[in-house]
Formats: C-alpha cells, structure tokens, sequence
C-alpha cells in the first residue's frame, strides 16, 4: 500500500516512528490526499482522548460531515466510539500501525464500509502524539 510505504519510508531510525513534521504533504502520493486523517492524541490521566485534526475532503463527502477540529466522542454514538478506539488505542500503545474497518451504517453512499490504515506519529519517535489513518470506502 502507498500510505504504508510512504510513512515507513520516513522512519528516522529502527524501533522509531516518523514525526507530523516528516510527512510532507507535497512529497505524498496525490490520490492519498483526499482520504487522509489526522488524529491528535491527547492523553487525559490515563485515558486517551481522540480530536480530528484535519479530515480529507474525500472523507467529508463519503462521510457527509466534517469532523475536523472535534473530539471523537462528540461525533460518534458509544458503540463505534468502542470499536474504534480499542484499534486507536492499540496503535498509540505499541506504535504499530493496524487497519481500523467500521460499518458506515447509511451515509446516502453506496459504500457501506470503511478500512483505514492508521499509522503512528511521535515528535520524538516514541511517545505517539498524531496518528494519521487513511481511509477507503467499499
């Protein structure tokens, strides 16, 4: 996958993770554009909370709404608030990306489900701060 090898290829080192400044945009694959999501990470005592950063302007029309700059538990019922983070959590945990799929439920779309490959992101490559996923619609 593209998003993969472009987020691997900017690893600063083994056992590391790249950083939100590592991932130029401009050096991205185009067609990922559209569906990338930034996800800040925002640790609360010991729970970790979720904002969109920024939301891709594919994700926005598949989706129908534009989540960025708002808190995960503002924008989604408990049950897919679960599921997505025990995937989210993982990632930040291990700093090993994982593929997060949700049903959309009806959107008004054809696509029905939701795959996105979420990747860490660590300003010091350890401690992961952003995560970035990127999504596809089937």
């Amino acid at each position: 996958m593209a998003a993969y090898a472009f987020w691997s290829a900017r690893k600063p080192g083994v056992g590391l993770v790249p950083s939100r400044q590592d991932i130029d945009p401009l050096e991205m694959p185009r067609s990922l554009l559209p569906w990338i999501n930034l996800i800040e990470v925002h640790r609360d005592g010991g729970a970790l909370r979720y904002r969109h950063r920024l939301v891709g302007t594919g994700i926005v029309d598949m989706r129908n709404r534009d989540g960025t700059g708002r808190w995960f538990e503002d924008l989604y019922d408990e049950a897919r608030l679960l599921r997505v983070h025990l995937v989210l959590d993982q990632v930040v945990r291990d700093c090993q990306p994982r593929i997060l799929q949700d049903d959309l439920g009806n959107t008004g779309r054809s696509h029905r489900t939701l795959k996105s490959l979420v990747l860490p992101l660590a300003a010091d490559g350890v401690t992961v701060d952003m995560l970035m996923a990127v999504s596809h619609y089937e």
